[in-house]
This record gives C-alpha cells, structure tokens and sequence, in this order.
C-alpha cells in the first residue's frame, strides 16, 4: 500500500500576481528623450506572460502528486513569453514550501514544452536542490521571444507519511536596457 504523501502548488498565486502585476504596471510606459548629442533614448513596452501568448495566468495544478512514495516526482513545462517589445530578465526569486513533506526542485531551460518530458533531467539545469531554498539567477528573454522553464518537484526521501506540503513559487522580472 503507498503512504498516503500529498503536495500540490496550492499557491500558484504569488507567481500569477508576479506576473500580472507586472503586465498591468509596465504594460504602457513609453517615452523618447534627445539627449542633446544628437541620440535618442528610448523606452519601451514590457509584456510578460506565463503560458500562451497573452495570458496572465498559468495553472499549475498539474505538477501535483497524490498518494505518491518517495522519491516520485512530476515534471512540467512553464513558458516563459516577453509578449512586450524590450528585452526582459526574469528569475526565480524563491520558492516557499508549508507542509510535513521535504520536496526538492528540478529547474532547467527546454527548446520546447515537448522537450519537458514526464521524467528525465531534460535541458540545461538552473537549479536542483531542496525545493525551499529554489532560486536561479536571471534570464534575458528577448522581446517577442519565449522561454520554456521544464519544472520537477520530487517527494524528498525522508518524507514523512500520511502529510502533506504545498510550494509557492515567486518569480521577479524588469526590462534590460540596450547595450
């Protein structure tokens, strides 16, 4: 019989709030400034989304296990698109973890989300380590562009049974100037 282990991504809110905050207060900021030498400064649009183009909001209700042992885990992809017309950096600020249940994190960059398969240390890995102190450093997207984080949390081996945890994910992002 399994041991009766539950974590789900209870809290996805904090990273929906990451990222429609920052839709709704960079989306209309433009300006241009002659800096008297004859140049132009110029501002632009920072759009960002997580999920298909436009949308402000991401589900990631299926990066959950019920009933799972330990070592289980589940894997999803998370794109990343700069739906703005500047360059943006963005990165995992922290994840917090509540709950009885130790969970670790698998964070890598995938070409695509088919690339993120259900099992595997798929891409190029950003992080790996106890889910609760889950960060990496920032990422430069290109305006226009997607980006496509492959997600894994995994039921730590000295989890306890019959508990539960949930993971909140908190994501930063701003534009990046022009070199």
């Amino acid at each position: 019989m399994k041991a009766q282990y539950k974590w789900a991504l209870a809290a996805a809110a904090v990273l929906l709030l990451g990222f429609v905050s920052l839709q709704q207060t960079g989306a209309l900021w433009r300006s241009d400034a002659n800096n008297g030498d004859g140049g132009t400064i110029t501002a632009g649009v920072l759009n960002i989304s997580a999920g298909d183009e436009g949308v402000k909001e991401f589900d990631l209700g299926a990066l959950a296990l019920d009933d799972a042992d330990p070592l289980d885990s589940v894997q999803k992809a998370l794109p990343v698109i700069n739906s703005g017309d500047v360059r943006m950096s963005y990165k995992l600020n922290s994840v917090s973890v509540t709950g009885d249940v130790p969970l670790l994190l698998r964070a890598a960059v995938v070409p695509n989300e088919a690339a993120c398969t259900p099992t595997g240390d798929v891409g190029v890995q950003l992080y790996s380590g106890a889910a609760d102190t889950g960060y990496f450093t920032a990422r430069t997207v290109q305006a226009g562009a997607t980006e496509v984080l492959c997600l894994r949390m995994t039921v730590a081996q000295n989890a306890p049974r019959g508990k539960s945890s949930a993971a909140t994910f908190t994501f930063g992002a701003e534009s990046v100037p022009h070199s």
